[in-house]
């Protein structure tokens, strides 16, 4: 299942687009007159995709895709924090967080103010997916109220934040069909993974919970920890419990089994 936000009615108009970014559909809506702080929302989300994509010719992961193992890849400052954020959260989760999917070792080496991705074997693939997603939700919301909105809601394709408003929220299945009114959110994100038979979601872990939201301060981290999360047999103890704790986040699985 995904978040669907359906635009409040509280006396305020609306403006709402929805354009395809980081291979989803991303809705944003913000106060009718922030027309200009709606456009440098989207500008910063395709700012992300040109340089996270790897779907994307030219993207920093593209052109480490073509560097000989060892060779310094030079990156965007964006693309250095996000690959700064994986590597803590994979040591933070004991190995369970990986945007190389288990394809093999990497770096990042810091000369200065500049940063490199260096990849260790061939092999090596990384993919930041729904990370750089999460993250462009952060930058879209960020730049939108610095452009004067006062209010913003970013979903692309489930990876939902909102600022200045609460927003009714639902669940789409995208199994079976239909929505379920499920939720409100205000000043916070909401990402759901969804690692059921047919889902397009995957792990190369064991899975424990199929079917899992996670609220937090910040969209990148409640979409990192859906994917660690779901491989946690227990989320009140251990691992899980810690991870909740240090983000500020909480987590509800929708699918027991």
């Amino acid at each position: 299942m995904s978040l669907v936000a359906w635009p409040p009615h509280e006396g305020v108009q609306w403006v709402r687009r929805a354009r395809p970014v980081l291979g989803t559909l991303v809705d944003i809506g913000v106060p009718a007159g922030a027309e200009a702080a709606l456009q440098a929302a989207f500008e910063v989300m395709q700012l992300v995709q040109r340089h996270m994509s790897v779907f994307e010719s030219g993207s920093d992961l593209r052109r480490s895709l073509a560097a000989e193992p060892g060779q310094p890849v030079a990156l965007h400052p964006w693309t250095a924090e996000v690959l700064q954020f994986a590597q803590t959260l994979h040591v933070q989760s004991a190995g369970l967080f990986d945007v190389a999917l288990g394809s093999g070792s990497w770096q990042l080496d810091r000369q200065g103010d500049d940063c490199f991705l260096i990849r260790h074997r061939a092999s090596t693939r990384i993919d930041l997916g729904g990370l750089a997603k999460g993250w462009a939700v952060d930058k879209a919301v960020e730049a939108a109220l610095a452009h004067g909105a006062s209010a913003i809601w970013v979903n692309a394709g489930g990876d939902l934040r909102v600022q200045g408003l609460t927003l009714p929220v639902v669940l789409r299945d995208e199994l079976s069909g239909g929505v379920r009114p499920w939720a409100e959110l205000q000043d916070g994100a909401l990402a759901t993974s969804d690692f059921r038979p047919g889902a397009r979601s995957r792990l190369t872990g064991q899975v424990a919970a199929l079917h899992l939201s996670v609220l937090a301060p910040r969209c990148a981290w409640a979409d990192a920890l859906t994917k660690v999360l779901a491989q946690c047999p227990e989320l009140d103890q251990g691992l899980a419990h810690d991870l909740l704790q240090h983000y500020q986040a909480q987590a509800w699985v929708h699918d027991p089994t």
